[in-house]
């Protein structure tokens, strides 16, 4: 099955909350839904009296990471959500976006399963795990377990994210071994602390000071089991190494990712404009340098699961442009094979 979804909350969508972006989606004819959880703030702050008895998990409006009696929350994480709260507790919890809605989750993964929208969790865009044991690396760990505690009462089964920026005077061999084990750590973490499998999907990335190419996400997946590659058509164009000009680009590519993927691909795609240097943008599929057309043709002979995110500006609507073109080829050739049999007969 092929599905298309957008990268956030549908810019057409009135409502800003989850809620209504995953209804919104489903109005839109699109089936999949990307949850962006970016910016996290930390606020610490006394239980409440109406709060009082009440699990961490179960506080209306907000996402409580750690329950205690101090104000250190660097090591307090989310193994206190199932605690009872109890006057003189100090709580402390993500404010804005998306965590705002973290009580309804547990409904909003039957919604979206009633709807048939699957549903994955992208964490903060910036993210360092090209490091070891550094306050940026515990900060992402951070992060990224609040995003799989997120996309675990969601029934999402993917957290998406970087891998970070790359120090050029460090050598790459130790710049891949900290990937590696971090990663490790936080695949460790989510076994134990999660209820449902999540995969950890690593998006690939373009910049001279960026790990995460897809050449270096491939080599990560090969050395950390359940992960897998989210492949962001956008930033490989602008790598150079790879043209997608043609289908057979675009089944090399897949091919690469074919040893890390068990049941479904992840895919990114939107227009991008090259710069000068090492720069680009990104653009609606229609003015960019990138033509969703050139994959189709893969789309529609292939028999693998893709899950297909508009990460384009447009967001929805180039989602639906997408799902319209493939729609449109591949009922076209749905029927010129008709006629081929009808013609054999």
């Amino acid at each position: 099955m092929i599905r298309f979804g957008p990268s956030g909350i549908p810019l057409s969508c009135k409502g800003r909350t989850l809620e209504d972006g995953l209804k919104d989606v489903h109005k839109l004819g699109l089936s999949s839904f990307e949850v962006q959880f970016l910016r996290p703030k930390v606020r610490t702050r006394p239980v409440e009296d109406e709060e009082v008895g009440l699990k961490a998990k179960e506080v209306p409006g907000k996402f409580i990471i750690g329950v205690n009696r101090g104000r250190d929350f660097r090591e307090i994480f989310v193994d206190d959500m199932d605690k009872e709260l109890e006057r003189g507790d100090m709580t402390h919890s993500i404010t804005g976006g998306v965590a705002e809605d973290f009580h309804k989750f547990s409904k909003l993964a039957r919604l979206s399963k009633e709807l048939d929208i699957k549903v994955t969790l992208h964490t903060p865009y910036y993210m360092k795990f090209t490091e070891k044991d550094t306050d940026p690396v515990e900060k992402s760990k951070r992060c990224f377990q609040y995003g799989a505690v997120m996309a675990d009462t969601l029934n999402a089964d993917t957290v998406v994210t970087h891998l970070g920026f790359k120090d050029k005077d460090k050598d790459m061999g130790d710049i891949e071994g900290a990937v590696v084990e971090n990663l490790r750590d936080l695949r460790d973490w989510m076994s134990k602390n999660c209820e449902n499998e999540i995969k950890i999907g690593i998006e690939t990335q373009k910049g001279e000071d960026i790990y995460g190419n897809l050449d270096e996400t491939l080599e990560v997946c090969k050395q950390v089991s359940d992960t897998v590659p989210v492949i962001n058509f956008a930033h490989t164009k602008v790598e150079d190494r790879y043209p997608l000009e043609e289908e057979e680009d675009f089944a090399e590519i897949f091919d690469m990712c074919s040893n890390f993927v068990q049941d479904e691909y992840h895919v990114n795609f939107s227009g991008v404009e090259k710069r000068r240097g090492d720069e680009f943008r990104m653009t609606p599929i229609k003015r960019g340098e990138l033509h969703f057309e050139d994959m189709v043709g893969y789309l529609v002979e292939s028999e693998e699961n893709i899950n297909i995110i508009s990460t384009s500006p447009l967001k929805e609507h180039d989602a639906m442009y997408m799902k319209v073109i493939f729609e449109r080829i591949y009922t076209r050739e749905i029927g010129k094979e008709l006629r081929r049999e009808k013609k054999d007969e």
